[in-house]
């Protein structure tokens, strides 16, 4: 048996995944891997995957797709053990939202990643766990990982909006519908914010995100200072807002100039607890495992996973 696994996702970039995947495999054995591969097929498959890689004894996991594909391989990793490390993980991006790539940071271009690959670099990254009281329909389990981020609030909205738009749109354009789309139904829930390190916070909120990475939605720069093995989750809460102000704040969460504006807080903490009599859409990594929370326990495990760079 190889040492290691490359999980494919073929509809990641719409397809896009599935195109280059023959050069990739190509390249990777030209430059001397010995591998096994596989294709997911359903959505989640990748958590199923990974978890059976890691008590098969694989060391390695090659992700190929967008950050859809790297969620569900690091819960798989995460899941049984938390000793680290959990696992070694290399991403080959080919996705519509590729954010967690933009950690290492690596850029789009296939060749680059199958060289990085090949050269085994690695650093160590850690994850971040919620706990969540109501799972959303179809999904089994209350306690999920995160590589990347998760939020709350007008984010999450947006992040189920964005499910429903058509596969032609890509990239920010699709992440900009899905706000235009948010700003007809969202609301301010009232939260309730215990941290380990502050005293308790209790406001209403257009959104709450706590950061392992800095970008989410492909282009949106919400936690610029987070570090991705520092141990400590950012955390950035927003004030109540309407549309006019949420609209202003776009092109800023682009640019990063939101930073110190008043109506934003940032905290950088190990846990928090959120609780909320409003019902909480909750996105990580781009996927929803809760659309109707109202308790979220969150907290950062430090270098739980080696991630080629």
């Amino acid at each position: 048996m190889a040492k290691t696994l490359v999980i494919l996702n073929p509809v990641s970039g719409n397809g896009a995944a599935a195109k280059v995947a023959p050069a990739i495999q190509a390249a990777l054995r030209a430059g001397g891997l010995d591998f096994d591969w596989v294709e997911t097929r359903a959505r989640a498959e990748g958590t199923a995957l990974a978890e059976k890689a890691k008590r098969d004894g694989y060391e390695k996991i090659i992700a190929i797709g967008g950050d859809g594909i790297v969620h569900e391989i690091v819960n798989g990793l995460m899941r049984g053990s938390h000793a680290a490390p959990v696992g070694t993980l290399g991403v080959i991006p080919a996705g519509n939202g590729n954010d967690f790539a933009k950690m290492f940071p690596l850029g789009p271009d296939w060749r680059e990643a199958v060289q990085r690959v090949l050269a085994g670099k690695t650093r160590w990254f850690d994850v971040g766990k919620v706990t969540g009281d109501i799972p959303a329909p179809g999904i089994d389990t209350n306690v999920h990982y995160f590589d990347n981020g998760l939020d709350t609030g007008f984010g999450a909205l947006a992040a189920m909006h964005s499910a429903t738009l058509p596969s032609f749109m890509k990239g920010t354009v699709k992440y900009l519908g899905a706000i235009v789309k948010a700003l007809t139904n969202f609301y301010n829930p009232r939260v309730k914010i215990n941290f380990a390190n502050y005293p308790p916070l209790e406001q209403t909120t257009i959104m709450l995100c706590a950061s392992i990475g800095q970008c989410y939605g492909n282009a949106f720069w919400l936690t610029p200072t987070a570090q991705v093995d520092d141990g400590l989750l950012d955390v950035m809460v927003g004030a109540q807002m309407g549309r006019g102000e949420i609209l202003s704040f776009v092109p800023r969460m682009m640019n990063k100039t939101h930073v110190g504006d008043p109506r934003l807080q940032f905290f950088k903490t190990t846990r928090l607890v959120i609780e909320s009599p409003d019902p909480l859409p909750v996105e990580l990594d781009g996927e929803i495992p809760f659309v109707a929370a109202h308790r979220l326990e969150i907290e950062i495990l430090p270098k739980r996973l080696q991630v080629i760079v």
